[in-house]
């Protein structure tokens, strides 16, 4: 009777007119409710029935209830879903076809369309699948109907979840295959025959795709350092299928024991790898560097073909380079190695260039401490058995030094040559923050202004005081008030190197912006201008590594707390140091492993009921109780872990020894 009622709708329409509406973006919890975060920063609740018919990071319009001093959303319009692809697990128990999100966050009712099908499509019970969103409840209000397109990883895989991780993120899972002749596309370009010179390459002991060799040489006024580098535009045709896809994957994408390289392994791990022995194409330059450690005059660029000699790695030129002198006998007699006299020479000059080198950068430029590297080492259940600590050592520096004067001298020949290439530019501090910043370091004594901080010789200057400090609560603060890097087609400063222009082309086999590089100085070597850079090759870039990063941040996260969880109360303390400071606690990186541990206010304090009195003041990076300073970032604590949410890959940890609450 009541049902398509003119009189009815209309009244409803009106009702709802009256109704106030917001639009924002649905953030849900693993609990079951969710909230709306509209674009002006308000947060309302979303009730689990409600919740019912939006998925998170729908973008949506709600009415607004009022309950008393209470308001809630309810949804009623979607504008845009983020969520037209994902993950699941597939679950075929008696007759019953559903699908589980990888994402805890994807609470919906999820309907199969032709689910009875997959088991003759060869689908089994707990394999894990590619789902397409075909309808969405808020649009059909019947749930939400899905479609699976594509199996993933098999159910017993125990590497499933790479697979699961670079399809979620919607990365390539194996290589680019192509068939291909590998002849040298640039004939035109006169090579010069390099290949009696010693070079060396230093990588990992398992890298196969070696881009950069070295060769050094004495000279009256300091050093001549040459750095070649793989040249796989050599083999790549501009504008072929195979260069089209490396511009899709923009990266080599590097999990535990596992990588998925953006060329053919043909090229990224054979030709194009400058393995020992072997005559390789590359595109060099030829750096002059005087007794202080400044590059003097222009690089020369130029084409050759090369052979390593000596194919090294970290470790060992590490252990031969900081042994000292009259140690060597002893070292052969450990049976370690030892180089022989010609390469001893070239890692000794390379040495010292690069002391040089480093010790100009800290007095002109900017030189940020380096960070260890941590090793997951995996077993063939894909588990992680040990965790390795690698600080960067002797032979670290060598190959970093070499390589940023490299992409030096790359930013200033394309700059001065063709006013475009691949730069990676970086504006300082975000304009918004620069008051903060200038309030900030007066209290340090540094005094300076906004239009100083502006520039790049300001900026550098800056860094210089404040590195003198070694302050690490200062150098937090300082961080979190800096602007996004970014990637450009024409040259800018780079602030957090002090230098004017960076562009890199020492990892081309790893990276379509070096690629793109090598390109445009061979085309300046020709003197041709038929190479150009378009103007979105930046975003393409950025938001291809940011989907690389958080793939490799879902994978870490998920091995260590897979690690980890049989340490849940094991009173273990870590040394941990304080990275971040939020609200709702602290976060800390372990010294020993590289662990992220986020330690909420109820585990700072003994008893729970104590966390209201403690202050996690963000802007100010500190812990306060009362009106005391406990901690601050980069104090360094004991921890220790409390539980493990293996679903989330998320690690909580507890203060080891607990702050003490004024009553």
């Amino acid at each position: 009777m009541f049902q398509n009622n003119p009189l009815l709708s209309q009244l409803k329409e009106k009702i709802q007119q009256d109704i106030p509406k917001r639009q924002g973006i649905v953030k849900a919890t693993d609990k079951g409710y969710g909230f709306l975060e509209t674009d002006k920063g308000k947060r309302f609740f979303i009730p689990p029935n409600e919740m019912k018919k939006v998925l998170h990071g729908d973008r949506i319009n709600a009415f607004i209830r009022e309950n008393g001093d209470k308001s809630s959303a309810e949804p009623c319009e979607l504008k845009k879903s983020e969520t037209d692809v994902f993950v699941a697990r597939l679950s075929m128990q008696q007759g019953k076809i559903t699908v589980k999100p990888n994402n805890v966050l994807l609470k919906g009712f999820f309907k199969i369309q032709g689910g009875q099908k997959l088991t003759e499509q060869g689908f089994q019970d707990g394999d894990w699948v590619s789902v397409k969103l075909v309808k969405h409840a808020l649009n059909e209000g019947k749930g939400f109907l899905v479609e699976v397109t594509e199996k993933v990883a098999e159910a017993n895989d125990p590497f499933a979840y790479r697979l699961i991780t670079v399809a979620t993120h919607n990365l390539p899972n194996k290589a680019p295959e192509f068939d291909h002749p590998w002849q040298v596309i640039d004939p035109e370009l006169e090579r010069q025959d390099l290949t009696k010179l010693p070079f060396f390459t230093i990588d990992g002991i398992n890298t196969q795709d070696m881009d950069d060799a070295l060769y050094i040489e004495t000279t009256e006024n300091g050093w001549s350092l040459t750095v070649a580098i793989s040249d796989p535009s050599a083999y790549v045709p501009e504008n072929s299928d195979m260069d089209a896809e490396a511009k899709r994957r923009a990266f080599t994408l590097y999990l535990p024991n596992f990588n998925v390289p953006m060329l053919p392994r043909d090229l990224s791990d054979s030709l194009c790898s400058l393995k020992e022995g072997e005559k390789r194409a590359t595109l060099c330059s030829k750096i002059e560097i005087n007794h202080q450690g400044e590059i003097v005059g222009e690089a020369q660029f130029f084409v050759a073909w090369i052979k390593s000699h000596y194919r090294l790695n970290y470790c060992d030129v590490s252990n031969y380079l900081e042994s000292e002198p009259d140690n060597n006998d002893q070292l052969k007699a450990n049976d370690q190695w030892k180089p022989n006299r010609q390469l001893s020479e070239q890692l000794k000059t390379l040495s010292d260039a690069s002391l040089k080198r480093l010790t100009w950068r800290t007095e002109n430029n900017v030189v940020f401490k380096s960070q260890p590297d941590y090793t997951l080492k995996l077993n063939n259940k894909g588990e992680v058995y040990e965790i390795l600590c690698e600080p960067r050592r002797t032979a670290n520096r060598l190959v970093e030094e070499s390589m940023i004067a490299a992409n030096i001298c790359a930013g200033q020949f394309l700059t001065k040559h063709k006013q475009q290439g691949v730069f990676n530019v970086h504006s300082g501090f975000a304009t918004d923050r620069l008051n903060k910043a200038v309030e900030l370091l007066a209290q340090y004594n540094i005094i300076t202004d906004v239009e100083t901080l502006s520039s790049l010789e300001g900026y550098t200057k800056m860094r210089q005081e404040t590195a003198l400090l070694h302050n690490c609560y200062l150098d937090h603060r300082l961080r979190k008030l800096l602007a996004y890097a970014d990637t450009k087609n024409t040259p800018a400063a780079h602030f957090t190197m002090g230098v004017e222009s960076y562009a890199t082309w020492t990892s081309p086999i790893r990276k379509y912006g070096d690629l793109l590089n090598h390109r445009l100085i061979k085309s300046i070597l020709l003197g041709q201008d038929d190479v150009a850079i378009c103007d979105e090759i930046g975003a393409h870039l950025n938001d291809a590594r940011k989907s690389q990063r958080l793939a490799e941040r879902d994978v870490n996260n998920l091995l260590y707390s897979q690690y980890l969880k049989d340490q849940v109360q094991s009173k273990w303390r870590y040394k941990a140091e304080i990275f971040d400071i939020v609200k709702a606690g602290v976060r800390v990186r372990i010294q020993e492993n590289g662990a992220t541990f986020f330690v909420p206010c109820s585990l700072l304090c003994a008893d729970p009921k104590d966390a209201k009195k403690i202050n996690c003041d963000r802007e100010l990076g500190k812990v306060i109780v009362g009106e005391q300073t406990e901690m601050q970032l980069g104090d360094i604590i004991d921890v220790m872990l409390n539980n493990v949410k293996v679903e989330t890959g998320q690690l909580i940890g507890r203060l080891a020894d607990a702050l003490v609450v004024p009553e």
